[in-house]
C-alpha cells in the first residue's frame, strides 16, 4: 500500500470471492482493520464482494455490503467502497431498486465483450436512471472465462468504451498476467520490472491504448 502512495496509483482492496456472504465475519475483520490501518490514504478504494453469484440481492448481499460498509466506515469515513452486484456483478438494475445508505458508494458492473452486450449496458443505464454510481472493476475483451479460447471481441468491447465514455465510468480490465488467455496482459518472459511494449498479449494492446 506504502509503494502505491508513493508511485500515486490507486489500490483497490477487493474481496475476490463468489459466495463471500459465508464468510461475512471475516471480511468484517479485514476490511475493518485494513481501514484502520490504511484509511487515512486518499488513494484506497474497497471492494468488499467482487462477484455475487445468482442470490438475492436483498435478502444476501445487501446485508453483507451494509455490514461491511459500516466496519469500514468506522475508521474510514471517506473513501469509495464499490458494491458487488448480483449474478457475477452485472444486476446493478436490481441493486438500483434497494441500495445500500451512505456516502462515497458505488456499484461494480463486469463485462466480457463476447458475451455481454446492448441488454447488459441496458441494465447500467437503468442503474444510472436510478441514481446510482457504477465502476467496472474489472472487464475483457473476451468470453467471460477470460478468454480461454483466445478470442478477442474488439468491436463490440470498443461499444463498452464508448458507452463507459459517454456516462463516466471508470474501469479497470482484467487481468495482469502472464498466459494465454485473451485477458491475460502479458505474454511468458514479461520482466516483473516493467519496459513491456513488446509483451502485450491478447487485449492487452486495446486495453493500453483505451488508457491513454
Amino acid at each position: 500500500m506504502n509503494n502505491a502512495v508513493t508511485a500515486g496509483v490507486y489500490v483497490i482492496v477487493d474481496w475476490h470471492a463468489h459466495e463471500a456472504q459465508n464468510n461475512q465475519s471475516q471480511a468484517v475483520a479485514f476490511f475493518g482493520d485494513l481501514a484502520r490501518r490504511y484509511g487515512h490514504l486518499p488513494n484506497v478504494i474497497w471492494e468488499p464482494y467482487n462477484e455475487p453469484l445468482q442470490v438475492s440481492w436483498a435478502n444476501v448481499i445487501k446485508p453483507y455490503h451494509q455490514a461491511v460498509v459500516s466496519a469500514i466506515r468506522a475508521a474510514d469515513p471517506d473513501n469509495i467502497i464499490v458494491l458487488g452486484t448480483p449474478t457475477w456483478s452485472q444486476d446493478v438494475d436490481v441493486a438500483a431498486a434497494s441500495p445500500v445508505s451512505g456516502t462515497n458508494l458505488m456499484y461494480t458492473l463486469h463485462f466480457y465483450s463476447c458475451t455481454h452486450g446492448s441488454s447488459l449496458r441496458a441494465k447500467g443505464d437503468a442503474a444510472i436512471r436510478a441514481g446510482l454510481a457504477l465502476f467496472v472493476t474489472e472487464w475483457g475483451a473476451s468470453n467471460a472465462d477470460g478468454g480461454l479460447d483466445g478470442r478477442a471481441c474488439l468491436p463490440e468491447a470498443q461499444s463498452w468504451i464508448d458507452w463507459m465514455t459517454a456516462n463516466g465510468v471508470s474501469w479497470t480490465a482484467w487481468k495482469l498476467d502472464v498466459g494465454t488467455d485473451t485477458t491475460n496482459l502479458l505474454s511468458p518472459g514479461a520482466p516483473v520490472t516493467g519496459g513491456w511494449t513488446n509483451y502485450l498479449h491478447g487485449h492487452a494492446p486495446f486495453v493500453v491504448a483505451n488508457m491513454r
